[in-house]
């Protein structure tokens, strides 16, 4: 039996709104993650970001529309067709935070 996915939760830690610039911050299983997240134009529908996790040098564009018309560059997504970045996201524009 598969052991049960770790408990997950973002939060907006800067709102992008005074300069474009947000930072939101994933924990999981007690362990926290910090992005810097800047809104892109879309041309393709929906909302695009670029997303940098603070401290490190990748930078990963998100694209955040239906559920099954989302995508990231991470290596999550690319192998599993979804990730912390489009859900966490997701989550934040549901709650009127983006």
């Amino acid at each position: 039996m598969a052991e049960p996915a770790p408990a997950r939760t973002i939060r907006l830690v800067r709102s992008p709104e005074t300069d474009g610039i947000g930072v939101f911050c994933i924990t999981i299983a007690g362990r926290a993650q910090f992005y810097a997240l800047c809104e892109l134009p879309c041309e393709i529908g929906g909302r695009g970001f670029a997303v940098h996790r603070l401290g490190m040098g990748t930078v990963y564009h998100v694209r955040i529309n239906t559920p099954q018309d989302s995508s990231c560059e991470c290596l999550g997504f690319l192998r599993w067709g979804r990730c912390k970045h489009v859900l966490g996201l997701r989550a934040l524009i549901n709650q009127g935070l983006l």
